[in-house]
This record gives structure tokens, C-alpha cells and sequence, in this order.
């Protein structure tokens, strides 16, 4: 959603609704996305001066982080970071003006705007891709050795097809927490045909993952019902388009 559409005029009518209903019913909330490589207001877009650019996203990080101080379990404050498939860092609209700085850039006015405030960074794909997974670990690093205010990755967790190699998701719990970093996941969902396969999958994950330390786990939605998928046809959620249980709950649940 987008909170600031035109400069200054905010509308926080549908997260404080989401944010007041998880906490009413003691839910964990996520802040996500402060950084973006969509959905980003044209007024922004149009701004061309690294300063006026770098104003504009403080303004913007402050409100959002005052307005829910102590409501918010931690905040993804940079997601995709680096290109799909690999290859360098993704060239946003922040990147456009900002260059690479802008990554350090927005946890540093995160961290400022709220110095409480969990600040993670997001990332996809890094389960499957090792060339990627060994970019992102870098960047990271490089983030923490330059003292920049990371507290932990989130790994998005979008599987096709395929699961993860076992041993993966371990390792990179191990090499982020080496740095002193947590490790979550972050929009888990299974987007394969069969069913079995699916369970499978869904529980050979979350098994390794709580094992390895993971700190908490997400998906991207419950039902099929309203599942965004990639894959023609594939049904990627814990429960089905009317809203009843697979199996694959019951292996999370004997976990």
C-alpha cells in the first residue's frame, strides 16, 4: 500500500486498521518494504537531487517510525537488494539517484527515526541461487564491517518447483549469526503441482529452519483463495480456497 501518495499528505487509515487488529489478537507485525523497488509515489520519482531525494526519505521514515514506535516486531527496510538472478545490486528508483548508498542510507535514517526499531534487510531467491546467496552475504558483511545498523536478514522464501538443498538454510543461519545478525523467513509459500511434494517441502523447511535458529517465519498469505502464484493452476498456501487445512499443517504442528 502506499502510505504518502502526494508529498506530505498521509493515509494511515488501513495499517493503523491491520496494525490495531493484530494487536488486539497479541499478533507479531512486520513493517515492510520502506525501500522498494515498486509502488513507489510519482512525487518521489520525479525528484532528481540526491539531497531534496534523501529529505524526502528521511521525512518519510520518520513519520512511519513514530507513528508506530513499540508497534511493529521489526521493520524489512530494504528488500531485493540485489538483482533477481544475481548479478550486482538492483537498480531501483533509489539506486537511480542515490547510487549503492542509498541501502546504508535507509537503516541509517531508520535507525535515527527510531532507535529501537528491529531493521532487517529482505531478500529473494538466496535458498536457490548460490551466486546470489554468496552476493548478499557480502553486501551484508560489508554493511556490518562499515558499521551500518543491520540487525538481521530476511529470507523470502518463495520456492518453485524445488526445495531448498538440505543443509542450506542452516548454513546461512550460521554465517548471518556469525556476524551477529538474526535470520527469519520472511513470505514463505510452496508453489509446486503436487500435494505430497508440497507437504514435503513445507515441512523439510521449517524442520531445518527452527533447528538452525531461524528467529520467526512468515508466509505470504493462508489461503489459496487469495494466493498470488507465478505458476498457472498451483495452489502455494497452508490452507485451501475454502479456507480448510492441508497437510502440510499437521507436519508443521508435530514439528
Amino acid at each position: 500500500m502506499v502510505i504518502q501518495r502526494t508529498k506530505g499528505h498521509y493515509n494511515w487509515r488501513t495499517l493503523d486498521r491491520l496494525v490495531n487488529f493484530a494487536r488486539d489478537l497479541n499478533m507479531a507485525v512486520k513493517g515492510h518494504g520502506l525501500i522498494s523497488s515498486c509502488c513507489n509515489p510519482d512525487f518521489l520519482l520525479n525528484i532528481t537531487d540526491p539531497a531534496q531525494f534523501r529529505a524526502a526519505m528521511t521525512s518519510h521514515f520518520e513519520a512511519l517510525m513514530h507513528r508506530y514506535d513499540g508497534k511493529m516486531d521489526r521493520w524489512d527496510v530494504v528488500t531485493e537488494a540485489i538483482k533477481t538472478q544475481g548479478g550486482g545490486l538492483n537498480e531501483n528508483d533509489f539506486f537511480k539517484v542515490l547510487g549503492p548508498d542509498c541501502i546504508a542510507d535507509a537503516f541509517r535514517m531508520t535507525r535515527a527515526a527510531n532507535p529501537g526499531a528491529k531493521l532487517f534487510i529482505n531478500g529473494n531467491l538466496v535458498e536457490s541461487l548460490p551466486g546470489k546467496r554468496q552476493e548478499v552475504y557480502d553486501l551484508v558483511a560489508g554493511l556490518v564491517g562499515d558499521g551500518v545498523p543491520v540487525d538481521g536478514v530476511a529470507l523470502q522464501m518463495h520456492i518453485t518447483l524445488e526445495a531448498p538443498v538440505p543443509g542450506v538454510i542452516t548454513e546461512m543461519v550460521e554465517a548471518y549469526n556469525a556476524l551477529g545478525l538474526e535470520v527469519a523467513i520472511a513470505e514463505m509459500h510452496v508453489h509446486v503441482y503436487n500435494s505430497t511434494l508440497q507437504a514435503d517441502i513445507y515441512g523439510a523447511v521449517v524442520r531445518e529452519a527452527l533447528d538452525a535458529g531461524i528467529t520467526d517465519i512468515s508466509f505470504w498469505g493462508f489461503t489459496d483463495k487469495h494466493a498470488y502464484t507465478w505458476l498457472p493452476g498451483a495452489k502455494p498456501l497452508m490452507f485451501d480456497e475454502d479456507y480448510n487445512p492441508k497437510l502440510h499443517i499437521s507436519l508443521l504442528i508435530l514439528h
